[in-house]
C-alpha cells in the first residue's frame, strides 16, 4: 500500500501541470483585458501598453505559459494584479474558511444521507420510501443559488433566526478555546451556507445508498443471515451496509470536489470569506494569477482526498490489496 500511495503522489505532478495548462488556456479565452479592467476606460494606450508589459501580457503565449509553469514548479503563484499581494498569501487566508464550509457540508450530507438511504431501502415500497426519494429528487433538481435565496428569505429575513451574511470566528478555534458564546455565533453563521451546500450531496448520497442497499439485500449471504434468525438491525448494518459501502465511499470522495466547487456559488450568496468568493471576484477583475493559483490548490486538494478514498477501500474490504 505504501508503494501504491507513493506512485499516486508522484502522479499528482502531471495532474497539477495539466490543471495549470488548462486553466491558463481557458483564461486566455475570457473576454476582457486585465490592464483595462484595472486602469479603467480612461487610461491612455501608452499607460495600457506599459501595464501589459509590466504583467508580461505582451509576450508570446507560449513564453507566458513557460514562465508560469516555471513559477508553479517553484511554488510561486505570482502576485495579485488588483491587490498587489502574493497569491499564496491570499489563498492561505481564505482557504480555511472554504475547508470549514466544505467539511461541514460533507459531514452533514453523510450524517443525513446514508441513514435516509438505509431507511428507504428498509421500507421499500412504503410511503416512507416514496417520501424519501421525493425529497432526494427535489435536492438534486434544486439549484444551489435558488435554495440559498429561499433560506435567506425564510430564516434571515422572515424569521430573523440566523444571519445571512459573513462568517464568525473559526468554529474549530472557538471550540478549542472553550468560548461557548463565540462558538454559538460561529455555528449560527455556518448553518445556512452548510445546508445550502450539503442539500444536493445529501440527496444524491441517499439515492445511491438506497440503490446499493437494495442490491446487497438480495444477496444469498443476507438471506442466510436472516434464515439463521439474526436480528434485522444486525443483518442491515453488519452484513449489508459494509458490503454496500464501496460505491458510497466513492461518491463521498467525489462530493468533496463538488463541495469545493459549489462553495464558489454558496460563498458568493452568503458573503462567506472563502476561496470561492475570492475566485469570483478575481474573475470579474481579470485577476488571472489569483484564479490560476486557486484552481491549482483545489485540484491538489481534490486529488489528495481521492487518494485517501482509494486507501479506505482496503480498510472496508480486506480482499482489496494495493501493490
Amino acid at each position: 500500500m505504501a508503494r501504491y500511495a507513493a506512485r499516486r503522489l508522484l502522479l499528482l505532478v502531471p495532474v497539477i501541470l495539466s490543471a495549470a495548462v488548462v486553466t491558463f488556456a481557458l483564461l486566455l479565452l475570457l473576454p476582457g483585458d486585465p490592464a483595462l479592467a484595472l486602469l479603467g476606460q480612461e487610461a491612455s494606450e501608452v499607460e495600457l501598453a506599459r501595464f501589459r508589459h509590466l504583467l508580461g501580457l505582451d509576450r508570446p503565449v507560449l513564453v507566458q505559459l513557460g514562465l508560469y509553469l516555471w513559477r508553479v514548479a517553484h511554488a510561486d503563484f505570482g502576485r495579485s494584479i488588483t491587490l498587489d499581494t502574493p497569491v499564496l498569501r491570499l489563498i492561505s487566508s481564505t482557504l480555511p474558511a472554504t475547508l470549514e464550509l466544505a467539511t461541514a457540508s460533507l459531514f452533514l450530507a453523510v450524517l443525513a444521507g446514508i441513514p435516509l438511504g438505509l431507511l428507504a431501502a428498509r421500507r421499500r415500497g412504503t410511503p416512507v420510501d416514496t417520501g424519501t426519494m421525493l425529497l432526494a429528487q427535489l435536492g438534486v433538481s434544486m439549484p444551489v443559488f435558488w435554495l440559498g435565496v429561499l433560506l435567506i428569505l425564510l430564516f434571515a429575513v422572515k424569521l430573523n433566526w440566523l444571519p445571512s451574511f459573513g462568517r464568525g470566528e473559526p468554529l474549530l478555534s472557538a471550540l478549542v478555546t472553550g468560548d461557548t458564546a463565540v462558538a454559538a455565533d460561529s455555528l449560527r453563521h455556518l448553518i445556512l451556507p452548510t445546508f445550502t451546500l450539503a442539500f444536493f450531496n445529501l440527496a444524491l448520497l441517499s439515492r445511491l445508498t438506497r440503490w446499493a442497499m437494495l442490491e446487497v439485500l438480495e444477496e444469498d449471504y443476507v438471506r442466510t443471515a436472516r434464515a439463521k434468525g439474526q436480528r434485522e438491525r444486525l443483518v442491515l448494518y453488519r452484513h449489508a451496509l459494509r458490503n454496500a459501502l464501496l460505491p458510497i465511499v466513492t461518491i463521498v470522495g467525489l462530493q468533496f470536489g463538488n463541495a469545493l466547487g459549489g462553495a464558489v456559488v454558496t460563498e458568493t450568496i452568503y458573503g462567506w470569506p472563502g476561496m470561492g468568493r475570492l475566485v469570483v471576484q478575481a474573475i470579474g477583475q481579470r485577476d488571472f494569477p489569483v484564479v490560476q493559483g486557486a484552481v491549482l490548490v483545489l485540484a491538489l486538494l481534490f486529488s489528495l482526498f481521492n487518494l485517501l478514498v482509494d486507501l479506505t477501500y482496503a480498510i472496508i474490504d480486506p480482499r482489496i490489496r494495493y501493490e
